[in-house]
């Protein structure tokens, strides 16, 4: 019983570490895609502006 809840542990403790990887990264990416929006959004009122 014991190997089997060190094994379940095991997994858990990995998926976990998988979800906090991809939240990261999707935090990245959108914070990338953010900043690029705002770029565009600058170039947009600055031409109309000139």
């Amino acid at each position: 019983m014991t190997y089997n809840l060190a094994t379940a542990q095991a997994t858990i403790d990995m998926r976990l570490q998988e979800a906090r990887s991809f939240r990261l990264a999707r935090a990245l990416k959108l914070r990338e895609r953010a900043k690029r929006t705002n770029e565009r959004a600058r170039q947009a009122l600055t031409s109309v502006n000139a």
